[in-house]
């Protein structure tokens, strides 16, 4: 069953500081591109919806979790903007909208099952009008560092370590430190566990903490590619990410993807 992390503290961090990126503008540029109306699938306290939004984009939402949708909500209405909002799943998606482009930033194999991924494909393909397209990114294994060599000598001790505390001070006075960790890998069904921790403190002193799990689906290229073509898209183009040429073997993990009906 698809599952989150971006409840309470997770989600509301997302909310505060989970604000730019290169992205946003690679995806407006898609939608600019392919046509509206558009979806965001995945969008989260809306770090791509509004930007489209305040540019005029005709673009709706959805993600998993309520909470992160109930913040966009609350920034949407704060900018006097308007568009729909859904609370699902990708593989329980079932609006009553069609949409010439769909997009979905850091979401495709995330908290997932590889089942539900299939089908959260096929749902997208039934929410698209004929001749539409679905861009979204992912990441192949491999990338910053040896830890994804499959061979068990070259595989971490888990749980590895927590990263670096990334500590921010909210207009509450109170500030969030998250960190994170990698709780299991499995090469055989291409996952991993990575776990969230994230600690709430008012005048030095602890007054909130959560610890989430997430499971990280592992997808090579060709894979996406034949499972977007069995769910019936007509054509697959994959790219370095954020970019419109070929990736390049041993140096682009991060890709993108535009499947076309």
């Amino acid at each position: 069953m698809a599952e989150t992390w971006h409840y309470g503290l997770v989600a509301l961090w997302w909310s505060e500081f989970n604000l730019d990126g290169p992205e946003i503008s690679y995806f407006k540029k898609a939608i600019q591109q392919s046509g509206v109306p558009a979806l965001d699938v995945g969008c989260g306290t809306g770090r791509i919806l509004i930007p489209c939004l305040e540019e005029g984009i005709d673009v709706h939402g959805t993600d998993i979790s309520s909470e992160m949708i109930d913040y966009c909500q609350a920034k949407i209405d704060s900018k006097n903007l308007k568009t729909k909002l859904y609370v699902s799943s990708t593989h329980e998606l079932d609006l009553d909208c069609e949409y010439k482009t769909i997009i979905s930033c850091g979401v495709f194999g995330v908290g997932t099952t590889r089942e539900e991924d299939l089908e959260g494909l096929k749902r997208l393909k039934k929410h698209l009008i004929s001749g539409g397209k679905f861009v979204f990114d992912f990441y192949l294994p491999g990338r910053g560092s040896n830890k994804w060599e499959w061979s068990e000598e070259h595989q971490p001790n888990l749980p590895s370590k927590w990263s670096k505390s990334d500590h921010r001070d909210l207009l509450d006075g109170t500030s969030l430190s998250l960190q994170t960790r990698i709780l299991e890998f499995n090469p055989i069904d291409q996952y991993y566990i990575r776990e969230i921790l994230v600690e709430q403190h008012k005048d030095k002193m602890l007054v909130g903490r959560e610890q989430r799990q997430i499971r990280l689906n592992i997808y090579l290229k060709d894979e996406v590619e034949f499972m977007l073509q069995s769910v019936g898209f007509s054509e697959v183009k994959i790219f370095a990410g954020l970019s419109d040429r070929d990736p390049i073997p041993s140096k682009d993990y991060y890709l993108m993807v535009e499947a076309s009906l």
